[in-house]
Parts: C-alpha cells; structure tokens; sequence
C-alpha cells in the first residue's frame, strides 16, 4: 500500500476488509510471497505480494517455507475451479488465486489459466482467466485471449475479451479490434470493441472509426464509437469529435 501524500510505502494490512492489486511503473519484483488465512481449518482469504512487500497481520504468520513453482500452482488452480470450497468463499478467492496464478513461472500455471479461461463453467473465472492471460501472460497469453476474442460462442466473453487484449502487449491488438469491431455479428460486441481500440491510443483509431461510420447501421453501435473516440488521448479526441 502506498501513502498518497508522501508517497511512502506502508504496510500491507493482511485483515483489512478492504484489499485489491495495484501497480506502479518503477516496481517490480522476481518473486512473490503467496498469504492463505485459516479458519476453522478452512481457507477464507488469499493474496500474492512481492516478496520484499511489509505486511501487518492480526495473528502470528507461519512460513512454510518454498513450494516448488508447479506445486504452488496446481493448489492455486484447485482453490481458482472450486474444489474444496463452500460457496460463500469461492468467488473471492477464485478471483485473487487466478491473480497469484497468473504471476506464476511455469506451464502448469500457464496451462491451468488457458484451460479456465476456455472451459470453466462459470463465466467470472472464464473472465477473470481471460484478462490475466492477456494482461501477465506475454505475447502467448495475448494470442490465446484473441483467439478467444474472435472465436468465442458467447458473446458477453467476447466483449470482455476485446478489453482484455487492449490491455496486453499484443503486436496487433489495435488490426484485430479494427476487424471485430467490423465484422462480429453481435452489435455489443462491436460497440465495445470500439471502446477497447481506443484504450490501446492507436493512431488508427480516428480513420477507423470514421470508416465505420459510413457503413454502421446500428445506432448504438453509431453512438459508442463516437465515445469511443472522447477517450483518445490529449487533442486526438476534441479533434476527432468535432470532425
């Protein structure tokens, strides 16, 4: 956690009601620390920070020590599906051990997301995969979230999918949102896109756009597109807007 007066790094408070990830550009880290709280003998809460990252807890923390990568990960993966888990505390922690997951080194980690993000049954942790696999995964997760991207039965994954490559390093993230936005046959679908071409800050995006335009006949997807563009950075978007 970081103090936004002085921007000094505090503690991590493990017990505090409220937690999430965050980044900041000058921070990085080659190995993280994976916390699990027991209660009852039941795990109720999980969270991976770097490993040089203070933390505070309310109760003593034992280390045990390091696990092999692949093992740390299948655990990952067995509390991310659910096993083992009661339904009051299987959303949260599928969500933040899909995040330690995505940190991991390894195949096992790499193929248990991939495995999630196409087959899971509920469309939160496909959606939760999805974005990792994208945003942590390196080139190879952004092709795996494009293919989704464009291959997908569901529509609502699709859409999430376009965000998600927007905010990968895909070489051709900005030539493949041009072409869903284009051609998905569902208008969500291709509303969103928009939206997600101009996250990426393309410089196509205006020319696209006003391609588009011409051609597009629905009017919500008309009306997202032309917001779409009052996201462009700087003087891009009044530019874009009053042309």
């Amino acid at each position: 956690d970081w103090n936004a007066r002085d921007d000094r790094r505090r503690s991590c408070a493990l017990d505090g009601k409220h937690s999430g990830y965050s980044s900041r550009d000058e921070e990085t880290t080659d190995s993280v620390r994976v916390y699990a709280r027991f209660a009852d003998g039941k795990i109720d809460r999980l969270g991976a920070l770097s490993a040089t990252c203070p933390v505070q807890s309310n109760t003593a923390i034992q280390d045990l020590g390091t696990p092999a990568v692949d093992d740390s990960a299948r655990w990952l993966t067995a509390l991310a599906t659910g096993q083992n888990l009661d339904a009051n505390t299987h959303e949260r922690l599928a969500h933040d051990s899909l995040a330690a997951l995505a940190i991991h080194r390894g195949e096992v980690a790499h193929d248990a997301l991939v495995n999630i993000a196409r087959r899971a049954t509920l469309k939160d942790s496909r959606k939760q995969a999805v974005f990792w696999l994208a945003r942590l995964r390196g080139r190879e997760g952004a092709q795996i979230a494009t293919s989704i991207m464009f291959n997908d039965a569901d529509a609502w994954m699709r859409e999430h999918a376009a965000f998600s490559v927007s905010q990968s390093i895909s070489p051709t993230a900005d030539k493949d949102l041009i072409r869903l936005a284009n051609t998905d046959a569902n208008a969500n679908v291709r509303a969103h896109a928009w939206f997600s071409l101009a996250m990426t800050k393309c410089p196509a995006t205006e020319a696209a756009i006003e391609t588009a335009l011409r051609k597009e006949t629905d009017r919500n997807v008309r009306e997202q597109a032309i917001f779409a563009l009052s996201q462009l950075p700087d003087e891009r978007a009044p530019r874009a807007l009053i042309k």
